[in-house]
């Protein structure tokens, strides 16, 4: 905002008279686009500006579930909306009556092109006059970063809309002009930033935590290789990343937490070992390399009691994965009238807004009789029995029933809950009023992927898979079930249905899901079959919902003509 008024303050000051020198500002003792975008520290800082957007607008805007709509699946195929208000489902996007003044899709949009006009800023001053280096190599990165990150943001565009206006200049002044692009045009954008990315951007374990190295480009290059149906390069981006000496799949126990003891969660008994490594990989201060987690890419950075941190404030951060999408065990009550407790130890105070769905909580465990055997469906992983934990209740210790609960309907709101997402031991900023024990209120203080090595290898066994090579798509799909314990899949085996329901099993809560979905244009057959909203109201939906509108409001400013909405809106 105050970018924009400076914009304008200078247009208005050269058109008030022909003695514009007398009057011109030269800022000695405030920040100001001509002054901050002089050396490196000052572009270092613009591109932490649109880090600190992107974890923000997809992980912690606001203390909703609607922050999540991106990432979650949420009222698609992994989570259904459901308040504890009756039920079953609520819906939340309106497949059936979507259109161009869709909220969700204009949201995303203009935060997509924010990103995009940070990026052009960057990249354009870091060749002016007044920019400072080093050398070619120091404005190079930089470079390569913010064109990394403007792929990122295209990418969003190119899946999602399929077809959007290609800016890549610095904006300075209103337009009404803009045209479509077409997918492949955006895609070919994205190709072309992320190869400069790829040459200048440092390794892995030559960048800071929070930001994106050259693994990441390459990592998102085979993602858009694969929609450019260059299976082949895709094959071949993935394969740097998975054989970079830097990188691996964490096999084994690790973090400060591979010796962690619990007495289960009925909180009864003798403490024991508990967890896995799958259980790790999901512990505060196990995502980042330098706490010796080899298999992170990319992930978001929280710190709780540091201003900046991204999870501080009144009501303890706006990071609250575990608050929306975990059920309310806590807050039942038994025959008697007994509130259950909340405890200290993977507990959560969650509000229960989503819900796994049935394909999340049940059906893609069945796959090779693997319930069981599947790590990622253990105990450790997925609380699925939720215990009553009052002591001064006749049933402590018990498993909750609806013969046991003072209200059997909301047996029906006890879902599966994904332990990934909750926390171990609370920060302890709230306090129960029942209890009296300390918890987080919700609040997830932890870090996040963006980027997972688990994820370079399931795209590469869709690059392999399109491109007929269903023997190496399966090898692929097994390393990923192997570290899971999973029985291996053969060739035969081998379909974008197989990809999407190991990427649902290994990705929950991490994959833009989505984009993932109408970046493969199985978004409408996925809410056909899995979404029991849509089932229920016997929906019909068609395939134009593969991709999003274009917001109207986009359009209508756009005055000049030229912007032209996507089919059947």
């Amino acid at each position: 905002m105050k970018f924009t008024k400076y914009l304008v303050s200078i247009a208005l000051l050269g058109s008030l008279t022909s003695c514009y020198d007398l009057l011109k500002e030269d800022p000695k003792d405030f920040l100001t686009p001509d002054n901050s975008y002089v050396d490196k520290a000052g572009f270092e800082s613009a591109l932490g500006d649109i880090y600190k957007s992107i974890r923000n607008n997809f992980y912690a805007e606001t203390d909703a579930i609607d922050t999540y709509d991106l990432l979650s699946g949420m009222d698609i195929d992994l989570y259904m909306k459901h308040w504890n208000l009756g039920g079953p489902y609520f819906e939340y996007f309106y497949w059936n009556t979507l259109n161009a003044d869709n909220e969700m899709s204009k949201k995303w949009w203009q935060r997509f092109y924010s990103y995009i006009y940070s990026c052009n800023v960057i990249i354009e001053r870091a060749d002016a006059d007044a920019a400072r280096w080093s050398s070619e190599e120091e404005k190079n990165a930089v470079v390569g970063e913010a064109k990394f990150l403007r792929a990122f943001a295209y990418r969003f565009l190119a899946n999602m809309w399929g077809t959007a206006p290609l800016i890549l200049e610095e904006t300075t002044e209103p337009r009404f002009d803009y045209t479509n692009s077409t997918q492949e045009g955006l895609y070919k954008q994205c190709k072309e930033d992320l190869e400069f990315a790829i040459q200048w951007m440092p390794d892995i374990d030559d960048q800071k935590g929070g930001r994106a190295s050259k693994v990441a480009a390459q990592h998102l290059l085979s993602e858009i290789l694969i929609g450019l149906k260059d299976y082949d390069g895709a094959i071949k981006q993935a394969s740097a990343v998975i054989d970079n000496p830097a990188m691996h799949l964490m096999t084994g126990r690790f973090g400060k937490l591979k010796d962690f003891t619990f007495e289960g969660y009925d909180y009864q008994g003798e403490k024991e070992p508990w967890g896995d490594v799958w259980w790790d990989l999901f512990r505060e201060g196990n995502f980042n390399r330098t706490e010796g987690n080899a298999e992170c890419i990319w992930n978001v950075q929280f710190d709780v009691d540091i201003e900046g941190g991204g999870n501080i404030g009144q009501w303890g951060g706006n990071f609250v994965m575990e608050r929306w999408f975990s059920p309310t065990w806590w807050n039942r009550k038994d025959l008697d009238g007994n509130a259950n407790w909340m405890k200290a130890t993977l507990s959560g105070r969650p509000s229960a807004a989503a819900f796994v769905s049935d394909y999340m909580g049940k059906q893609i465990w069945e796959y090779k009789d693997d319930w069981d055997r599947d790590m990622r469906n253990s105990q450790y992983n997925i609380k699925r029995v939720h215990y009553w934990t009052n002591p001064n209740s006749r049933f402590y210790g018990q498993a909750m029933t609806t013969e046991t609960m003072a209200n059997p309907q909301e047996m029906d709101w006890q879902a599966p809950m994904m332990m990934k997402i909750v926390s171990d031991i609370p920060h302890g900023q709230f306090q129960d009023p029942t209890s009296g024990e300390w918890h987080d209120n919700g609040r997830t203080y932890k870090d996040w992927y963006i980027m997972r090595l688990a994820e370079t290898y399931l795209l590469r066994a869709e690059a392999y898979m399109n491109k007929g090579d269903l023997g190496s798509a399966a090898n692929d799909i097994n390393v990923v079930r192997g570290r899971a314990k999973a029985t291996p899949v053969v060739a035969g085996d081998v379909n974008i249905e197989l990809i999407l329901d190991e990427r649902a099993r290994e990705l929950c809560m991490e994959d833009f899901r989505i984009n993932t979905l109408m970046r493969t244009n199985k978004l409408v057959e996925h809410l056909h079959k899995y979404n029991p909203q849509v089932k229920q109201q016997g929906y019909v939906l068609d395939d134009h919902l593969n991709k999003l509108p274009i917001p109207s409001s986009e359009i209508e400013a756009n005055k000049e003509g030229g912007l032209i909405q996507n089919a059947g809106y």
